[in-house]
């Protein structure tokens, strides 16, 4: 009998579906099982090759092994095959293990190879990888046809996994709460639909500013309220001018009136380019798969520093995230987010191989880095998320108890904006 083992070669696995990608296959299977854990992917449907006693090879998902038999669906077909008819048989390595491989060997500024290799993923229903790589490919050739079109099916893909999928693929689904249906698995408690508003007019660039709307009776009444103050028309005119003003005119004299108790009353229906970043560049491309795991900081072993999980593309869940991020503090009070210096934040540094990093991530079983280097397009990607949210940082208005205490009772806030 010849149960499943090994894993089969990575280039193998490559070239069947995408000869392009031979040229690097090789450093894949010679790199695979020993740059990640075996137990990296382990819940991800695996792809097993079968040879049986007259040379014929079968391969297709695996579904079932034992000392009896080997099951596979091969096209959507269940097929049994009995061990004594098997002469060899290999499984192959979790897709984003040999993705990870693989992409230790594209530069981030080889737009022919990010291509490649985010063909590949698309194939291997991995969009949300092939993404960040292709908009890395984008920022060096704008005019990338290929990349252009591939980003279309990607963010088409991830649309369509995020409306199917009730939980990521790494959890076991659990019903939600009576009465709250959008909370993710384990009812991590989640910020309201208006603390999420409040975050976006917080987070207002008024430079590229989102989609959003002020009802003109909200006007009027911060005109009357603030009249006679610097930032309001002192004529009747003025003030019907800026009463038929575009939103986000009317938005900056909210803020320079530092009038916060109407913040909330401005309802912004995108996102603001810091937060879209977020979404975009951290939480979907690394932070959703790397760390809001249950073998990471989105388990019950995860400590204070934990993550609401969805497969879900909820505002409600992400921004979630982001705000238990810029509120939490370690034991010595220090922020996991540095807004002066942003490549050194702890949240970056422990995402770095330990060699590379000057904070490293502590030693955690099944720890694996998420950034190869400084130069890591995602690593470079957070920076950017970072600098581009508002400074001097709000102390957001938002009553949120999250599931862990995110900082030392004596920590400071951060000043108002």
């Amino acid at each position: 009998m010849h149960p499943l083992r090994g894993w089969l070669c990575a280039g193998l696995a490559l070239i069947a579906c995408y000869p392009a990608a031979a040229g690097f296959a090789a450093q894949a299977d010679a790199t695979a099982d020993i740059t990640e854990p075996e137990d990296s992917g382990q819940n991800e449907p695996r792809t097993a090759t079968v040879i049986l006693q007259d040379g014929q090879v079968l391969t297709g998902e695996l579904i079932e092994e034992s000392p009896e038999r080997i099951v596979l669906s091969i096209n959507g077909v269940r097929t049994t095959i009995d061990q004594r008819r098997i002469r060899d048989s290999y499984i192959q390595p979790p897709v984003e293990q040999r993705y990870r491989a693989i992409r230790a060997t594209i530069a981030d500024d080889d737009v022919d190879g990010l291509i490649q290799i985010a063909d590949w993923l698309l194939t291997k229903n991995r969009p949300d990888l092939a993404l960040a790589d292709l908009e890395l490919a984008l920022r060096t050739d704008p005019f990338a046809h290929r990349a252009r079109e591939l980003r279309v099916i990607a963010r088409e893909a991830l649309r369509l996994q995020e409306s199917r999928d009730p939980e990521p693929a790494d959890e076991t689904p659990t019903e939600p709460a009576a009465g709250s249906p959008r909370e993710p698995a384990g009812s991590f408690p989640l910020i309201t639909e208006d603390d999420v508003n409040l975050l976006r007019v917080y987070e207002v660039d008024l430079d590229q500013p989102p989609r959003m709307t002020i009802d003109r009776e909200i006007m009027e009444d911060v005109l009357r309220e603030f009249a006679g103050q610097a930032g309001v028309p002192p004529t009747a005119a003025g003030r019907e001018a800026l009463l038929a003003a575009p939103a986000v005119d009317q938005l900056a004299v909210l803020f320079t009136l530092r009038a916060r108790e109407y913040y909330g009353r401005v309802r912004v229906q995108g996102e603001p380019a810091a937060l879209r970043r977020f979404r975009d560049d951290v939480y979907r491309t690394w932070l959703r798969n790397a760390c809001a795991t249950t073998r990471c900081h989105g388990g019950a072993e995860a400590g204070r520093l934990q993550f609401a999980r969805s497969a879900r593309m909820d505002p409600q869940v992400y921004l979630t995230n982001f705000l238990i991020l810029d509120r939490y503090r370690t034991e010595q009070g220090e922020a996991i987010i540095d807004y002066d210096e942003p490549a050194s934040s702890l949240l970056l540094q422990a995402g770095l191989p330990k060699h590379a990093a000057t904070r490293p991530h502590p030693d955690v079983a099944g720890w694996r880095p998420v950034f190869r280097g400084l130069t890591d397009g995602r690593f470079q990607q957070a920076v950017t998320w970072i600098r581009s949210m508002y400074v001097p940082r709000p102390d957001y208005p938002v009553d949120y108890t999250p599931q862990a205490p995110l900082r030392p009772e004596d920590a400071k806030p951060a000043p108002p904006r």
